[in-house]
């Protein structure tokens, strides 16, 4: 369910926002400063933002959202929204998600659960992994030979998705029950395989496209019909942005690209994202900690870093929260005022000709 919060100004609010319409991903509070005015509220980290001051979010990009944040007048409302619950519906809403091809197994008795389920169904830390950073991709339809299977539009998603994974179907003996092939719909006599949930004749499991018998080999499922390994890659496999080559097993879909889990890394320390959050800044992907090391602008009064939508003030070469910058003999805030400083720490006109300032 969605909830309100309402922050009591002035900035810092102490939290950073990622996503936006110009991301392909819906805002998200990535970041809550420890000790902050945000951290002090009930928001959490990877909850959605729905709106800001009454103004829905869903056309904003994330410029936009920021210079929000950054006129509100004095207090901050925001509506936000549980990621947990509501997730996978703003990933449909931004036209994200969409229905990613499960992987094929042996022999699935009627009554289990898939073996793959959505992340954000096993995986409780998914919203705090989600990273709005992350962006969809398209991927180029191949020219096919006449008679070629059609491929399925790609599955798209901000996070690593499982493409259908290569199997080989068991072989039973003859027994007493009597399978139906699902292939010719007849009754099975003699032995017969297991695959997708259903059993086939021996010489009727065989590649939609080039009819090559797929009963001692590898296959993959793809729209509800199997495929070699070497059709499967030819008309459906995507191509990693990075290497170039085609991916046969999980694909991570991340700035309107596809790629191999082990290509998509960090520019400065080359590790594999995984289901890490990211930074974009230049037009390169940072993890977490690099991104805060490298690129990140700290409060000279508190320590804290200037958070996306914060208030600040540079000034004696440093930047400021402007509530931080403050004299550091009786705390008047001094933005906008007269300052004078002393062993660089700020002070009001008032102390800086008194002898205070010789204790500082």
């Amino acid at each position: 369910m969605a909830y309100n919060v309402t922050l009591n100004g002035p900035g810092p609010w102490g939290f950073r926002l990622q996503g936006g319409k110009d991301f392909n991903m819906p805002l998200t509070i990535s970041r809550i400063t420890p000790g902050s005015k945000a951290a002090q509220s009930q928001m959490n980290q990877g909850d959605l933002v729905v709106a800001i001051d009454g103004v829905n979010t869903d056309s904003m990009t994330h410029l936009e959202a920021q210079n929000k944040i950054k006129s509100a007048s004095y207090n901050l409302s925001l509506t936000l929204q549980n990621s947990n619950i509501k997730l996978k519906y703003f990933l449909v809403s931004f036209g994200i998600l969409k229905t990613a091809p499960a992987p094929v197994h042996s022999y699935t008795p009627a009554n289990a659960e898939p073996a793959s389920r959505p992340p954000w169904v096993t995986d409780d830390s998914f919203s705090q992994k989600f990273a709005p950073g992350k962006t969809t991709t398209t991927v180029t339809k191949n020219i096919l030979p006449r008679g070629a299977p059609v491929p399925s539009p790609a599955s798209t998603s901000a996070y690593p998705s499982p493409v259908s994974a290569s199997s080989q179907a068991p072989r039973f003996p003859a027994s007493s029950r009597t399978p139906l092939c699902g292939h010719c719909n007849s009754i099975i006599r003699g032995p017969f395989l297991v695959a997708m949930g259903r059993s086939w004749h021996p010489e009727e499991f065989n590649c939609a496209y080039c009819k090559t018998s797929l009963a001692d080999v590898c296959f993959v499922e793809e729209q509800n019909s199997v495929y070699c390994e070497r059709c499967y890659e030819q008309f459906f496999a995507p191509t990693c942005a990075r290497c170039h080559t085609k991916i046969m097993g999980e694909v991570m879909h991340a700035l309107r690209q596809t790629w191999h889990t082990s290509c998509f890394v960090c520019a400065a320390c080359k590790k594999p994202f995984g289901n890490s959050l990211f930074h974009m800044e230049d037009g390169e992907p940072y993890c977490e900690k690099d991104y805060i090391a490298l690129f990140s602008t700290k409060c000279h009064g508190c320590d804290f870093p200037v958070e996306a939508g914060d208030k600040f003030i540079e000034a004696l070469g440093h930047t400021w929260h402007d509530t931080c910058f403050i004299c550091a003999v009786c705390h008047v805030n001094l933005e906008g005022q007269p300052f004078y400083s002393k062993k660089d720490k700020p002070l009001c006109k008032k102390h800086a000709h008194c002898h205070v300032y010789n204790n500082l």
